[in-house]
């Protein structure tokens, strides 16, 4: 094998032996730091002169032999990988080994690898899958410190540069940074929403609470008027009780008025008809000394017929006149009294009757009074009970309004936490600073285009099968579901229902169909309702739920948070992020679908930015 053979510098220095003519790169290196031999690999890799070599500070990149051990590798300071020699102690010297020149390009492209410097620029064929890798692992890198940047600084307006937002990696980064951005809006939104709300619901909660004292306070004297009216209903039964004990005694007396009072009656006509006998007898003393008189005058003039025989039988007859007359004057006069006496006695007759009938009236009375009396007597003993039942109620009314003051002043702690609470709420998502009109992201502004043109088709097209008489304004507007059996999910059927499924598909189907990151592409009534999916949703049933959770979604109810809420707003447009009941995140935007002039529901996209 050929080798180069040089002379150590200066005169008369002696000859080295010969390297080997080897494709590796050798030098020699006496112990002064000379170059004292290389072969052909060597000097055609350093571009060396065969006929003088230089030392190795001037020709090998600094080397320093003081540095040198027995054996190893040593690197130029600038740290070039392609110039690493290899070392190892020869008698007095060192032979070198140099890499070869593909290695050294391989090791230098490795280098820029390492380094990062241009991973683009490297063109060995070993290190092209290394390099595309680390190309995508530095894209990977420049993509987190934009995101750690957007992070560390709350910054969620991500724009990333056209080079980065193209790959996979890039559109997922804006993707995430646009649902965190939109969420977070959401946020900021309903935490407005309970700030506005808040202070209504304190002042309405300090009003109810002010009511409930008023409340109690009514209560409380209510329960004291119950108790004093049970108490006087109490006092009035007593009461009642007394005066009906006396109606009792008073009718016992009537009654034994009455009853004296029949003897005593009939005791009176005993003696009138007495009377009457006795009229009757002085009727007939009356007879007698008028006869007795008549007598004696016959007997007076008989006696004057007779002369002188006569005159003592005159004297008697004029002696029996005078006691005829006597008596019948006596008779008169008896005669008066007995009348006196009849008509007295008529008179006590009809009173001691009068007397009775009326005792007998007044038991009657005192015994329909004591029957008015027992009854109120049971009125007012159940009017008692019902008092008394008020008052319990009253009672445990009063109990509950004291409940219900504390509880509101609970509430009220708890509505000014909540006011703190949603301030805190407020100001933490304040931090993030948010795109300033998601519009700006293309797929919104996308989108609305397309839900507001199918929304304006949607509602003529619903507005004229009004008018064609295919259907009716109460039909359509109807609210009324009847389930579906044997359904899960439930299904339900509405009176329009079957005219969405021949109208509405040829209005979602293109929609749905214009981008490839579109989901789906659907209208809802104010409850959530969708009376026609798109297609792709309405597979046949399988009876399994999960599959049919996915696969057959058409004429269901969807009362989530987004989707009671699509069909029920009037806003140009809502954007809603959220997470499907599939677990797949999307945004969701809807815009009012209006049938002649009359709010019917909305029509929504659902869609991701990846």
């Amino acid at each position: 094998m050929a080798s180069i053979e040089t002379e150590l510098p200066g005169p008369g220095a002696p000859a080295v032996a010969a390297l080997p003519d080897a494709p590796v790169a050798l030098l020699r290196l006496g112990a002064d730091g000379h170059l004292v031999a290389a072969n052909r690999a060597a000097c055609e890799l350093l571009g060396l002169d065969a006929g003088r070599l230089p030392s190795a500070r001037e020709g090998l990149w600094g080397l320093d032999p003081a540095v040198l051990g027995e054996e190893g590798v040593w690197t130029p300071p600038d740290g070039d990988a392609a110039r690493r020699v290899r070392y190892r102690r020869d008698g007095e010297g060192w032979v070198l080994s140099l890499p070869h020149a593909e290695t050294a390009a391989l090791l230098d492209e490795l280098e820029r690898l390492v380094t990062g410097s241009d991973p683009a620029g490297v063109s060995h064929p070993l290190l092209a899958h290394l390099a595309r890798r680390l190309g995508e692992a530095a894209a990977a890198q420049r993509l987190l410190t934009l995101a750690h940047d957007g992070l560390a600084g709350c910054d969620l307006a991500l724009e990333l540069p056209p080079a980065e937002a193209g790959p996979p990696a890039g559109r997922r980064l804006a993707a995430g940074f646009g649902n965190l951005a939109e969420a977070i809006r959401q946020a900021v939104a309903l935490s407005e929403q309970i700030a506005q709300a808040v202070p209504q619901v304190v002042s309405e909660n300090d009003e109810l609470a002010r009511q409930s004292q008023a409340q109690a306070r009514a209560l409380d004297s209510g329960r004291e008027a119950s108790r004093r009216l049970l108490e006087d209903l109490q006092q009035v039964r007593g009461e009642l009780d007394g005066v009906r004990a006396v109606a009792a005694s008073a009718d016992a007396d009537a009654r034994r008025g009455g009853e004296g009072a029949r003897p005593l009656a009939g005791a009176m006509q005993e003696i009138e008809r007495r009377i009457a006998r006795a009229g009757e007898v002085i009727e007939m003393i009356d007879s007698v000394a008028f006869k007795t008189n008549i007598l004696s005058i016959n007997a007076g003039i008989e006696a004057a017929h007779a002369g002188a025989a006569g005159r003592g039988f005159a004297v008697v007859a004029a002696e029996i006149r005078r006691l005829a007359e006597h008596t019948a004057a006596a008779a008169r006069d008896v005669r008066t009294i007995v009348d006196d006496a009849m008509k007295a006695l008529g008179q006590g007759v009809t009173s001691a009757e009068q007397t009775r009938e009326v005792l007998a009236g007044v038991s009657g009375t005192l015994q329909r009074a004591g029957a008015a009396m027992e009854q109120v007597a049971g009125r007012v003993a159940a009017q008692g009970a019902e008092v008394a039942a008020i008052d319990r109620a009253v009672e445990d009314v009063v109990a509950l309004s004291h409940s219900n003051l504390e509880h509101a002043a609970r509430v009220a702690e708890r509505s000014e936490a909540l006011g703190q609470g949603v301030a805190t709420l407020h100001d933490c998502v304040g931090l993030f600073r948010l795109p300033p009109d998601p519009m700006r992201e293309p797929r919104h502004a996308r989108v609305r285009a397309l839900a507001t043109d199918a929304a304006a088709r949607i509602g003529q097209a619903l507005a004229d099968a009004v008018r064609r008489g295919e259907t009716t304004g109460e039909a359509l507007f109807s609210r009324e579901y009847t389930p579906i059996p044997g359904i899960d999910p439930p299904k339900y059927r509405t009176a329009f229902d079957a005219l969405c499924d021949r109208l509405l598909p040829p209005l979602q189907e293109p929609v749905v169909e214009a981008h490839p990151w579109i989901v789906f592409a659907i209208c809802a009534n104010p409850d959530g309702y969708v009376p026609t999916h798109n297609r792709r949703y309405c597979q046949p049933l399988t009876g399994d739920r999960a599959r049919d959770l996915v696969g057959n979604r058409t004429k269901r109810i969807f009362s989530d948070r987004v989707g009671r809420s699509v069909g029920a707003h009037t806003d140009p447009y809502r954007l809603q992020v959220y997470r499907r009941d599939t677990g797949q995140i999307m945004f969701d935007l809807s815009v009012p679908i209006f049938v002649a002039g009359r709010h019917w529901g909305g029509f929504r996209i659902g869609y991701s930015l990846e």
